[in-house]
């Protein structure tokens, strides 16, 4: 309320003006805001779940059709004929062993290419021990098919260390002749469907006793060998338990080092002739094709998903099951901004090896940890960079294997429409705002210009300025107003020149009566009956023979020419500047520097003294009179005062004036001035003397006579 009182009329106007239409607009706004919020938030979220449901049905669909396949290639004769061929050969090679040559080959193939590539895809320092196969049959098949080859394979073969396959030697095995029977219609078959690799495993054993792609896990044991930790080897083990033909398994996806680390996921189904079970075939899915079934073949926008949008899949241990759009996009900052985020350092150094997020990047979102718990369901929370995302997400399920699948996108891109509206709300408030200022500042213009127009004229009277009228033709409150202030400024008018004429009589008798200095005293406000004045010099002047004969004379005549003697001193005192204190009889006392404090007073009582002298002279020879003059003048400090409270009279005391008037009256045609006037002036003017006189109550006093 304090702030409101110092404002203008117009400006509380405008003001109110301005709260009353931006507050609507912000209310206005505001419920707009709120409600496309809420309808964007439902569209994004509804969106996302529709994305979602749409890829988890493909996912199931997918992971059906592997289901379908696996256990429709184990019934077939062709898988069921080579796994029976493969194990019983397979077995036939006991006692097979490899010279040191041979052995040492295979070694340096494992030093110089399968362990490096472990190297640098995992970091670390894999031993040889660890992945070099101790079944003498598995480091026989691998010499023969990894590291030299054989006829009958689908041209040469690379291995996991990158070196291609040299030319076939040697005698063949039974092994050997089935091989080359079989490769080539597995081969064909793994192309129909699109396998990345089609194993077989021994049930009893678990020794994989034929792969197509002979990568290091051919001839080893998933239940003794390198590989027996794997997710391959547990779920070969569950299913070699099996009983059912139509049985099946889905591995899930996990860095599969025979692979050189990249994620892979498998298919298993018991193999069975007749009522026996012969073994099992795993196939070796395409993680591509659900990369691209989730990313939309990593056409995001297409997809509706916008510019941050995503749809991924988590695994059991709460790690990432598909690519990250944001790694695909710019796996440089990517990586840069995993660095800054909470994860180890050793995480994100694997993911920057591996180039991929696949079974690597931790994720434990508040969706993932629901969706891994069977619940579906929408919400706002931080997703695995950080940032707040509006998240569909829910479980898929096939057989025991449970993935998350969540659909997410950037709050701040599902809300930038919103943000869009609430920028063109406020444009369209801060316009319509400035309208309304206009406006309220043109209507509350004219509003208040009548009341500028008085209030400028009251501000004129309250200057002084007298008969200023406010002309104003209307005839509402605002004319009457007017009217009613003209009236009182010709009285207010009338008033103030009574008031001059009276102060202008009481100034020119106060004048007469009492010099300047007194009068600037009590304008001032000072009530103090006296003043003292450090430095002045007075002067005090005697008229002599105005009584004698040949003088004035008496009467009315008399009193006359004194009167014009008295005025041409007065007039010879301004133009000095000194200031007549009083003029009785024959005596005339005058002061400078009293109310003007002036440097050169003495010169100035000096002037005026020898001008007085001029004057007597000059009235002699107009009148015949014999008039003389005797002057005194001395500088010093005086006590000044205003005697009387009804009657004013000023006068001055002091030595300073004692010893001037007794100078004064030493006798006639002569002007004796102090030792301080002296000492002022004697560069200025010629004088005579010192001649030492005595005076009564005073002493012995220095004086010196004025030349002409």
């Amino acid at each position: 309320m304090l702030g409101l009182e110092r404002l203008g009329v117009q400006s509380r106007f405008i003001l109110l003006m301005l709260l009353v239409s931006l507050g609507s607009i912000l209310a206005v706004g505001w419920i707009g805001y709120q409600s496309a919020r809420t309808a964007m938030t439902r569209e994004v979220q509804r969106h996302l779940q529709s994305v979602r449901h749409s890829k988890t049905s493909g996912l199931l669909t997918l992971l059906e059709s592997l289901r379908d396949q696996v256990i429709s290639l184990s019934d077939s004769k062709l898988v069921t004929e080579a796994m029976v061929g493969f194990r019983r050969r397979y077995r036939g090679l006991a006692g097979t062993k490899l010279g040191p040559d041979e052995e040492e080959a295979l070694r340096r193939r494992y030093l110089d290419h399968y362990l490096p590539a472990l190297r640098a895809n995992f970091g670390g320092a894999p031993e040889l021990g660890q992945y070099l196969p101790t079944d003498p049959i598995g480091r026989a098949l691998q010499y023969r098919y990894v590291l030299v080859g054989r006829e009958g394979s689908a041209g040469p073969t690379a291995d996991a260390g990158g070196a291609e396959a040299v030319a076939p030697g040697g005698a063949k095995t039974p092994y050997d002749e089935i091989h080359d029977i079989l490769q080539e219609r597995i081969e064909r078959a793994a192309e129909l469907f699109g396998y990345e690799d089609v194993l077989l495993i021994d049930d009893e054993t678990l020794d994989i006793v034929y792969t197509l792609r002979k990568r290091p896990d051919f001839a080893t044991s998933l239940r003794t060998g390198p590989y027996a930790s794997s997710n391959l080897a547990r779920v070969a083990e569950t299913i070699s338990r099996a009983r059912d033909r139509d049985a099946f398994k889905v591995v899930d996806t996990e860095l599969y080092r025979p692979d050189l680390g990249k994620a892979v996921g498998f298919v298993l189904s018991p193999i069975f002739d007749g009522q026996e079970m012969a073994g099992i075939l795993a196939l070796e899915f395409p993680i591509d094709r659900i990369v691209r079934l989730l990313t939309g073949n990593f056409q995001w926008e297409r997809e509706g998903l916008g510019r941050t949008g995503e749809c991924y899949l988590v695994g059991p241990d709460f790690t990432m099951r598909s690519r990250s759009r944001f790694m695909v996009e710019d796996a440089g900052a990517f990586v840069a901004e995993l660095r800054r985020s909470s994860l180890t350092a050793s995480v994100v150094d694997q993911i920057e090896r591996q180039g991929t997020v696949l079974n690597q990047l931790p994720v434990k979102t508040p969706g993932v940890v629901e969706a891994l718990h069977g619940r579906e369901g929408l919400a706002v929370f931080n997703d695995y960079r950080g940032e707040p995302v509006l998240s569909s997400y829910g479980p898929l399920d096939l057989d025991s294997l449970r993935w998350a699948v969540i659909a997410e996108m950037d709050v701040a891109e599902a809300y930038e429409p919103i943000h869009d509206y609430a920028r063109r709300a406020v444009l369209a408030a801060t316009a319509l705002g400035l309208g309304t200022a206009i406006l309220a500042l043109l209507s509350s213009s004219l509003l208040v210009r009548p009341l500028r127009q008085l209030a400028a004229a009251a501000a004129r009277i309250g200057a002084g300025d007298t008969g200023v009228r406010v002309d104003l033709k209307t005839r509402d409150e605002f004319g009457d107003l007017a009217r009613g202030f003209n009236d009182m400024s010709a009285s207010l008018t009338r008033q103030r020149r009574e008031l001059e004429e009276r102060s202008r009589e009481n100034q020119e008798l106060l004048l007469n009566i009492l010099p300047p200095a007194a009068l600037e005293q009590r304008r001032d406000g000072d009530e103090r009956a006296t003043r003292e004045f450090a430095d002045v010099t007075v002067l005090v002047a005697e008229f002599h023979g105005v009584d004698e004969p040949g003088g004035v004379g008496g009467g009315s005549r008399g009193m006359g020419l004194m009167g014009d003697l008295i005025d041409a001193c007065d007039e010879a005192a301004e133009r000095n500047g000194v200031e007549k204190v009083r003029a009785v009889g024959a005596m005339y006392l005058g002061v400078c520097g009293l109310s003007v404090s002036r440097p050169d007073h003495a010169a100035r009582v000096l002037a005026f003294a020898r001008e007085v002298s001029q004057i007597v002279a000059a009235f002699n020879r107009e009148h015949d009179a014999g008039l003389s003059l005797s002057v005194g003048v001395n500088s010093g400090p005086v006590v000044g005062g205003v005697m009387g409270r009804q009657k004013f009279l000023y006068d001055l005391w002091g030595d300073t004036v004692s010893i001037a008037a007794r100078l004064a009256a030493r006798g006639a045609n002569s002007i004796r001035v102090t030792s301080p006037v002296h000492e002022r002036l004697h560069d200025l003017y010629r004088f005579s003397g010192p001649d030492a006189v005595e005076l009564r109550g005073r002493g012995t006093v220095e004086t010196w006579h004025l030349e002409a």
